[in-house]
């Protein structure tokens, strides 16, 4: 059983380009998110069942899962125990190249910027949690520095048009 899923900060951008990119790899975007969605909805082994394994699977990485989603792209990853971490997603030929530079990955849990996704069976135990990312999002940490005497001066032209007296 799958509880949770982890994209890595790599991943997610390559399926954002892959989003905007020409018909074949758009195609390939929405059905790698339609296993993802079904992974969420169900979390239940076989992965087979949610979207078509590729014929050969993977061998240089342990652990891996190597989904066909289409039109020559594939999506990478890696399963341990209740924790599903996807790694590469793009055309079969990169993805080659990826798992050959990245053969020696032992642990993907140590990776840095995963974003974590629980699954609809996730239920933890008490006293375990699940990982959290070892790296704060840079966004977020801009955005808390942010006042509202910052947001104040920078939206005064707003506040101004508005009607409203600026202090």
């Amino acid at each position: 059983m799958i509880r949770f899923i982890h994209l890595t900060h790599r991943f997610e951008k390559q399926l954002s380009a892959m989003r905007r990119s020409h018909k074949m790899a758009v195609a390939a975007s929405r059905k790698a998110e339609l296993i993802i969605q079904r992974l969420l909805e169900n979390g239940h082994p076989p992965l087979h069942e949610a979207g078509k394994l590729s014929n050969r699977g993977e061998s240089r990485i342990q652990n891996a899962v190597k989904f066909d989603i289409g039109k020559g792209y594939r999506m990478l990853g890696v399963k341990e125990e209740t924790h599903l971490y996807l790694l590469f997603v793009g055309p079969h030929d990169a993805c080659s190249v990826w798992i050959e530079n990245n053969r020696n990955l032992d642990n993907p849990a140590d990776l840095k910027r995963i974003r974590t996704l629980k699954t609809a069976f996730t239920s933890t135990p008490k006293g375990v949690l699940p990982p959290t990312p070892s790296e704060p999002d840079y966004d977020d940490l801009l955005l808390s520095r942010i006042t509202e005497k910052d947001l104040l001066f920078i939206f005064r032209g707003l506040r101004a048009g508005s009607g409203q007296q600026q202090s």
